[in-house]
């Protein structure tokens, strides 16, 4: 097929959609659909047929549905002239008996981004807000949030805000979660979502219903809220307690965040959480992820400089492997500095020693200046190394990172 706007692509294709033989075959009207599609992502204006892609709409075939709106919606903006034809399809199929149907014409009406159709798209959002399929009611959620970040300065619904707060309380978890990000997306002026006691003990005791990302949402919006005695704050730790072991990562981190900012006048609670954490820290730093892995010793970073010896016996854990990225052996060198100490300064100054020489010039800058800053406390030792080093100078003069001595 011709590529990059061939009047005869687009003229073949407006007979085949045209066709009664090819609309009749269900397979075929959908593959011509697709090389609309196709065409369209090489480059091939094909707004031309808006027309016939509207028509294309009327089917029970879900697969030719999607196709048909990922094209309305890309050309909608074009054909504002057309854009009505749009609605009136999409808001038609938000009344279809199958929901799966219903939710993809709410999520593409909200896709439309048309300010001028703002006015047509509510009422249906209102009723899929209550809509008896829980597929519907989580579009319909994130559908609200959309529309005011099409419209930032129009005035807030104080029904619809409402009735999202009580949609806090859904059966379907994910609703839940929605209704929390789209109220946070509505209220982004007055300071967000409003968290209050029976909304955090409800979130609490939901919380194990959630997905991974879900629980990390609900804990981060938890951070909010200030217990009002401390038999209302231990019965939130109770609660909290086993996701703080959670064996997901992100969901111990964001877990062990709220702990610390709930625990701030605790100091006693909080070493004892950050004592548990340690298994599940250390094992997230092995893990095959290298993204987990690098944001677990971010993580042990910070902790590390409010709590030193923390992991002080675990200092091995921390040694560079050979086949891993340079950003990660740098991390874990910064990881050595704070984990040193009088019994592991020697084994430690050997191991950075090691890494001085490694192939990749950021790393082995990373741990001469690693060296350089355990050198602030024992500054003899580092000192022989660094001076070893500089004797390594002309072997080493074919790295740019060390210039060769005259």
């Amino acid at each position: 097929m011709p590529y990059l706007g061939n009047e005869e692509t687009v003229k073949e294709l407006r007979r085949a959609l045209s066709n009664p033989n090819i609309q009749c075959d269900q397979l075929r009207y959908r593959n011509t659909v697709l090389r609309v599609i196709r065409s369209m992502s090489q480059g091939v204006d094909v707004s031309g047929l808006f027309s016939e892609m509207v028509k294309a709409c009327a089917t029970v075939d879900i697969v030719q549905k999607k196709l048909v709106y990922v094209f309305l919606c890309s050309y909608a903006a074009v054909n504002p002239e057309l854009s009505l034809l749009v609605i009136n399809t999409l808001r038609k199929d938000c009344q279809d008996p199958n929901p799966m149907v219903r939710s993809l014409a709410l999520r593409n009406m909200t896709n439309l981004r048309l300010p001028s159709l703002v006015e047509y798209v509510e009422q249906p959002l209102t009723a899929g807000l209550r809509d008896r399929a829980a597929c519907v009611r989580r579009v319909a959620v994130l559908g609200w949030a959309k529309l005011h970040h099409l419209q930032p300065d129009s005035e807030i619904d104080a029904v619809v805000v409402n009735e999202l707060y009580s949609l806090l309380r859904d059966p379907d978890p994910v609703v839940m979660v929605n209704c929390l990000r789209a109220l946070e997306e509505i209220l982004k002026e007055e300071g967000g979502v409003a968290i209050n006691k029976p909304i955090t003990h409800h979130l609490l005791n939901r919380l194990k219903e959630c997905d991974l990302w879900g629980q990390c949402e609900v804990l981060r919006f938890l951070q909010r809220y200030r217990p009002k005695s401390e038999d209302e704050l231990f019965d939130i730790l109770s609660l909290l307690d086993a996701s703080l072991v959670s064996p997901h990562p992100p969901v111990m981190a964001a877990t062990l965040s709220l702990f610390l900012s709930l625990c701030s006048g605790v100091p006693s609670v909080s070493l004892a959480a950050l004592e548990r954490v340690r298994g599940p820290l250390l094992a997230a730093c092995g893990s095959g992820s290298r993204e987990m892995k690098f944001a677990a010793l971010c993580h042990i970073q910070l902790l590390l400089r409010s709590i030193p010896g923390l992991l002080g016996a675990h200092y091995k854990r921390f040694f560079c492997g050979y086949a891993e990225p340079a950003y990660i052996k740098q991390r874990k060198m910064q990881v050595l500095v704070e984990l040193v100490n009088d019994d592991n300064v020697g084994m430690l100054l050997d191991e950075l020693k090691g890494y001085c020489t490694d192939v990749n010039p950021d790393t082995a800058q990373t741990a001469i200046s690693a060296i350089g800053r355990i050198g602030r406390s024992y500054s003899d030792k580092c000192l022989e190394i660094l001076t070893g080093l500089l004797g390594l100078n002309h072997a080493l003069s074919h790295y740019d990172w060390i210039p060769a001595r005259p």
